[in-house]
């Protein structure tokens, strides 16, 4: 078989380049090892697929790879449409009314839209994921929404993701659809890409029922139609587990080569 693989650009990966780049060329590594060819470019050099490609496998998040992507006729992972599935708009919609994501609305950056009142909360651009520490924000109250959401619209952004602060501890995890998840881990403010797991509770023994995270972790990539996902997720003290993330093919920089094998194995068996 001969397979694409397509990079992330850096603009992308927030402080996450050199995990982003470490497991892709795994996947590719992983792939030749079982004996495929494999043709890889960063997003930004995709014009076009050559010719006489079985499969693709991608990070890209650019409008114009994805439309590119999304022309060919052969198996993708992940598919161009669980990558736009999982934006903050998109996947806030989608799992609005599945009792796993925390109380979330859509709206201008105008203000605080009436009737808004859960205090604390997040203030997120709704159009991506986080591309400096300033698209995710912790607000106290309705002064300071306001004070972030004028933030926003200075810098050209219009819409954003509201969305209840839950307490609890975070848990950061990797999966693969079908496979389960590939590692969870209690993250950690310096850990982070910018420092905001501060606002979570830090644990003193962080316990989460394993089982039923990936059983969450499954059934949100099914309803976001993403097969290689990363997300976080707050565990409160009663094991409650909401996801407040979820993230098409994210570093797995804590687990990169059994990623790699479990993204290679879905990979050849996609048709």
């Amino acid at each position: 078989m001969r397979y694409l693989g397509v990079s992330r650009d850096e603009l992308y990966s927030p402080n996450r380049v050199s995990g982003d780049t470490a497991v892709f060329r795994a996947v590719a590594s992983e792939l030749e090892r079982h004996g495929h060819e494999v043709i890889c470019m960063n997003e930004q050099e995709l014009k076009a697929i050559p010719d006489g490609i079985d499969g693709i496998f991608h990070m890209a998040r650019s409008s114009e790879a994805l439309a590119v992507i999304g022309g060919a006729n052969v198996p993708v992972t992940n598919t161009v449409q669980g990558v736009m599935n999982c934006g903050r708009a998109r996947q806030t919609e989608l799992l609005r009314d599945s009792g796993l994501i925390p109380e979330s609305l859509i709206c201008l950056t105008d203000g605080v839209p009436l009737g808004w009142n859960n205090f604390p909360c997040w203030i997120k651009r709704a159009d991506c994921h986080a591309l400096d520490r300033d698209d995710v924000q912790f607000v106290q109250d309705a002064g300071d929404c306001n004070n972030a959401m004028l933030g926003f619209r200075e810098r050209g952004i219009r819409d954003c993701v509201l969305q209840a602060h839950v307490k609890g501890w975070l848990a950061k995890f990797y999966g693969v659809r079908g496979h389960g998840l590939a590692d969870c881990y209690a993250a950690t403010a310096k850990e982070g890409k910018f420092g905001l797991e501060r606002y979570n509770d830090q644990p003193d023994q962080a316990f989460v029922d394993m089982d039923a995270l990936t059983a969450v972790a499954e059934r949100v990539s099914a309803l976001l139609g993403v097969d290689v996902y990363g997300g976080d997720a707050v565990v409160g003290d009663d094991g409650k587990i909401t996801i407040i993330d979820f993230n098409d093919w994210p570093s797995f920089r804590t687990c990169t080569v059994g990623a790699a094998q479990m993204i290679a194995d879905l990979i050849m068996n996609k048709r």
